[in-house]
Order: structure tokens, then C-alpha cells, then sequence
């Protein structure tokens, strides 16, 4: 399986995964942008709330994972886009774990 990481501290000798290619730290965008064009898979990002929140922001993002805590922290890292631009989505499928948190997924509308 193909590994894409989009780093601004990594370098191409820091690349010791098989698979893996590193995307331009200054365009990371363009280069999701032109893997989703090739159509060959499905990807998925794991680890950047900022890489999320440029992606929706620029309408690169089919379908959002979301994983709701029963808790209230106050403060963290956010994913959405503050434009306030609407990007509507509509829930797919919802899933309670026995601990509370609900798995959702939505798609682009």
C-alpha cells in the first residue's frame, strides 16, 4: 500500500517506510488535489488537524470519520475551516461504542 506524508519537518532521508513518498511541505494541497485525480483509491489522512482543516477548506475531503467523546474539554485542536463558509454534509452511518463515543461518518453533500 502506498504511504503519502505531508510533513514540514520530515525529509526524503527520514523516509524509511516502504511505499512511502513525502509531499511538498508548500504544496501538500496540489499534490492530494492530483492523487485524487489519478481516481486509483481511496485516501486517508491520520495525525493533522491542520492538513484536515486545509483539505475541507479547499473542498478536498469526500467524507469525514468523526468520533464524538462524551466529554467536554473546552479547547483543542480544531478541524473545521473559521471562514464561515457552509460545506455541507449529510451522516452516512453512526455507530455507539459501549463506552459512549459515537463513529460517524459523513459524506459530502
Amino acid at each position: 500500500m502506498s504511504k503519502y506524508v505531508a510533513s514540514r519537518t520530515l525529509d526524503a532521508a527520514a523516509m524509511t517506510w516502504n511505499n512511502s513518498t513525502l509531499l511538498p511541505a508548500d504544496g501538500a494541497l496540489d499534490a492530494v488535489a492530483e492523487l485524487r485525480a489519478t481516481g486509483s483509491g481511496d485516501l486517508a489522512v491520520w495525525g493533522s488537524a491542520t492538513l484536515v482543516r486545509d483539505l475541507i477548506a479547499h473542498g478536498l475531503v469526500d467524507e469525514l470519520r468523526l468520533m464524538i467523546e462524551p466529554i467536554l474539554l473546552g479547547g483543542g485542536k480544531r478541524i473545521f475551516p473559521e471562514d464561515g463558509q457552509a460545506r455541507p454534509f449529510r451522516l452516512h452511518t453512526m455507530q455507539q461504542a459501549p463506552t459512549g463515543v459515537l463513529v460517524c461518518v459523513y459524506h459530502s453533500a
